[in-house]
């Protein structure tokens, strides 16, 4: 008889003390399993049993030696595109000297293509700089700004470019974030300019911001089929129309809103239209 409640209760002591020791395992495979693809800080240990102690430290190394390895891939490209521009400029301004000089129509043909190269190199090393700024750089800042500016200020360039197929709707309160400005700029000037570059050739492209953060691009043109809205945001991957481009672009939009928990969507076609693309990303706000 004191065995029938003995042991039950020693098989609910144990139960209770093995679900108490575990749940600092519980704890660090949820962290784990909730970390973001960019998160590669070390994990914590507390309360861990020592036994299990090595396995996180382990862990912590192999860490640390992916975002060595992150950081060195990142330098390297910044780097060497930085160092690009300076020669690239100079063979720039060399063939447009040549074929100012000669008088022959084939070699001023050849200076023609070699400087139209040249340019595309150059802004494929823009791009690239663009690209570890997004992936490496820091992207928080210590005080908020205001979001309607860095699109104004993103909207006067395209301006003084001669670009003006922009329409800009912001609402009439600011619309603050902890987000670097730069990053935002860098960020939103891709997006315009891939629908400009892809849109339709004499349409406009919308951009507009609402309260809440979410950021709007839209342009009319050819719609996208279901499979090209997941295969753009890759790397290096360009739509199959004629206009060139680096492919580089909603690479560096991804690798942005990635690191600031925020979701790219890609709409085609536009909502209440039958044709074009439309982007939507929700940035990250703060209250006024």
């Amino acid at each position: 008889m004191p065995l029938i409640v003995v042991i039950p209760l020693s098989l609910l002591a144990i139960y209770l003390a093995v679900r108490r020791s575990l749940r600092p395992v519980r704890a660090l495979r949820q962290e784990l399993a909730n970390r973001g693809a960019q998160d590669l800080s070390p994990v914590t240990d507390s309360g861990l049993p020592t036994e299990l102690l090595p396995i996180s430290a382990g862990v912590n190394q192999l860490l640390d030696r992916l975002t060595a390895a992150f950081h060195a891939e990142r330098a390297f490209a910044a780097n060497a595109a930085h160092e690009l521009r300076t020669p690239v400029a100079g063979a720039i301004a060399q063939a447009q000297r040549i074929r100012s000089e000669t008088k022959e129509k084939l070699t001023s043909q050849r200076a023609t293509e070699i400087e139209t190269t040249l340019k595309r190199l150059m802004r494929v090393s823009e791009k690239l700089m663009q690209l570890a700024r997004a992936e490496g750089g820091r992207l928080q800042s210590d005080e908020p700004s205001d979001l309607r500016t860095v699109l104004q200020m993103v909207l006067q360039n395209f301006a003084r470019a001669g670009e003006g197929r922009i329409a800009l709707r912001v609402p009439q309160a600011p619309v603050l974030s902890m987000l670097d400005p730069d990053a935002v700029g860098i960020l939103c000037r891709n997006l315009i300019e891939n629908a400009l570059k892809h849109g339709a050739q004499h349409g406009s492209v919308d951009v507009s911001l609402e309260p809440g953060g979410l950021l709007t691009v839209a342009n009319d043109g050819p719609n996208l089929p279901a499979d090209a809205m997941d295969r753009l945001i890759r790397r290096f991957e360009r739509g199959t129309g004629k206009i060139g481009g680096t492919g580089l672009g909603l690479a560096i939009v991804t690798a942005i809103a990635d690191r600031v928990g925020a979701d790219v969507k890609i709409v085609s076609p536009r909502p209440v239209k039958n044709e074009g693309v439309q982007v939507e990303i929700k940035l990250p706000v703060v209250d006024c």
